[in-house]
């Protein structure tokens, strides 16, 4: 491999000759090694959203006049490149790295300064008519960039998500509906309780994924607040006016999206990025729902002859390498599986906003992937769980509705008609006999309550 020198604050760095990428770029592939991780150039929404950023930037200061229109077309066509054809072996920097994201940061800048100076007839590594600090990021700072970019990322990766929650809870009505008139046996603390439907039972799961879809929503909307212009800590004096004034109004023309506007608070977005934990926390409670649904769909599914055998579930592979014909809830448990690493991000979440020491945050880079990253697993989750679980599964109907028609269902329904303290009465007089309390409650009632359903005069 041949290489090229470039020079930077603290000497010379050999850069791969080929490379679009510069000297902070190699150096930050030297000290935080990926070790298999991620590199920034496997988050597209992320890479897109600081293009989109420079671009309006560029915009900014051809209009203000702090750069020429030379330079401004060079870096929007550079931009306009890397939007139109991805290149994410361009973006190697590891998506964990000190310094709060600078590294990342500076890996734009410097792919973009490259094909511009290209562009403009120079060479790769000379920056000598496009700079990756003074042109390219001109008027700009890390500090303000990066959250902004997180920030369109997350609501770029919603647009991804929303779809495959609501295709999941679409798919527990629909099964709902095709199975309302089946009965079965509900259950608190595990113990049988009464007898529902399943249209009841599935609209419950339905009716959580909604209510997850539309705060998701409403703690994604809040992003679209964002501190650019705000560089190092949020001092306006930091920038000139007219660029202050026009930057987030040219974000909104780049990307089309009216919705964007400058925190009125820039001090205040530099320190403290709950806006971005607040999503964090929400898909938290997300992931803690499917658990909660996956592991519901183990226990209702869970024979095929000792156990619950409600439901069964699709078989998509064999379940043991020495057990014949069984079969495991193999999709239930990779769901739960994508759950606990998003808990884990938002764990990751928490840390980050508890060290935001005094005018920085510095850890929000890092929350940015967090919550990139538990957005591409619940989408995942969502879309696998409904297409190779939910959208087969069948109910037991003959299982369920003979548990449904057990002995506390029926007691239920005869403390409706009697009373709790005449039902308990003669349950505690028969003792733990089913059959004598069965008989005991039909001589004392007058009513036979039956194998089945008893029916309650409306």
């Amino acid at each position: 491999m041949s290489f090229r020198t470039e020079s930077d604050l603290l000497g010379s760095v050999p850069v791969p000759a080929e490379a679009l990428y510069g000297a902070q770029t190699q150096r930050a592939l030297d000290n935080f090694p990926l070790g298999h991780q991620r590199a920034i150039g496997s988050y597209p929404t992320l890479i897109r959203a600081l293009l989109l950023i420079k671009k309006a930037a560029a915009l900014t200061n051809r209009e203000i006049g702090a750069l020429s229109p030379e330079r401004a077309e060079a870096i929007l066509a550079a931009a306009d490149d890397l939007l139109a054809r991805e290149r994410p072996d361009q973006f190697p920097v590891h998506a964990l790295h000190g310094g709060g994201g600078v590294s990342a940061h500076m890996n734009v800048n410097e792919v973009l300064a490259n094909l511009a100076e290209e562009r403009l007839g120079g060479r790769r590594g000379e920056y000598r008519r496009v700079h990756p600090n003074d042109h390219v990021n001109l008027h700009q700072s890390t500090n303000d960039v990066y959250p902004t970019a997180g920030h369109m990322a997350v609501i770029a990766q919603w647009a991804r998500l929303q779809p495959a929650l609501r295709g999941l809870a679409e798919a527990f009505d629909r099964k709902g509906r095709e199975y309302r008139g089946v009965r079965r046996l509900a259950r608190t603390c595990l113990q049988d309780a009464v007898d529902v439907t399943y249209l009841d039972f599935f609209r419950g799961y339905a009716g959580y994924l909604e209510r997850a879809q539309e705060r998701l929503g409403a703690a994604v909307d809040r992003l679209y607040v964002v501190n650019l212009g705000g560089t190092i800590v949020g001092r306006a004096e930091d920038v000139p006016a007219p660029y202050l004034k026009g930057i987030v109004p040219a974000l909104a023309a780049v990307t089309g999206e009216p919705r964007y506007r400058q925190s009125p608070n820039l001090f205040d977005a530099a320190q403290n990025p709950d806006d971005l934990a607040a999503v964090s926390a929400e898909l938290d409670l997300l992931a803690r729902g499917l658990i909660k649904i996956a592991q519901d769909l183990r226990l209702l599914s869970s024979g095929p002859e000792a156990g619950l055998g409600e439901v069964t579930l699709p078989a998509v592979q064999p379940g043991s390498s020495i057990m014949p014909d069984k079969i495991n809830p193999t999709i239930p448990e990779f769901v739960m599986q994508l759950a606990f690493k998003v808990i884990g991000h938002h764990a990751m979440c928490a840390a980050g906003l508890n060290h935001g020491d005094l005018d920085l945050n510095i850890w929000e880079s890092s929350m940015v992937f967090a919550v990139l990253e538990s957005m591409e697993l619940l989408e995942s989750a969502a879309g696998v769980f409904e297409a190779k679980c939910v959208r087969g599964l069948t109910v037991n109907a003959e299982r369920s509705a003979r548990h449904a028609d057990t002995l506390i269902p029926m007691l239920v329904r005869l403390a409706r008609r009697h009373g709790y303290s005449t039902v308990t009465a003669i349950c505690k007089e028969a003792g733990p006999d089913a059959g004598y309390l069965r008989e005991l409650l039909a001589a004392r009632l007058g009513d036979d309550p039956g194998p089945g359903p008893l029916q309650i005069p409306r």
